[in-house]
């Protein structure tokens, strides 16, 4: 394989994973499940509590370890995912 070849199939290596990092699919983890809306309340920042949705079975450890508590922020804070 000649020297140009080799870096011309490096490039298209390189680009074909950075496209599948790019464009795969985002938050794998847990597809499929439930998704539940909860306010999240960050520790050590009450002041920043926001709305977010996140899997059924992470709801258990953000209300225990958190506060958090099940559906949306009163206030209008929110948006995140």
């Amino acid at each position: 394989m000649t020297r140009k070849t080799r870096w011309w199939l490096r490039g298209l290596l390189g680009m074909t994973a950075l496209l599948g990092l790019v464009a795969g699919p985002r938050g794998t983890a847990g597809a499929g499940e439930d998704k539940v809306t909860i306010c999240h309340i960050p520790p050590g920042n009450p002041e920043n509590a926001h709305t977010i949705v996140v899997g059924a079975s992470a709801v258990p450890a953000h209300v225990e370890n958190h506060g958090d508590s099940v559906g949306e922020c009163s206030g209008g804070g929110g948006g995140g995912t």
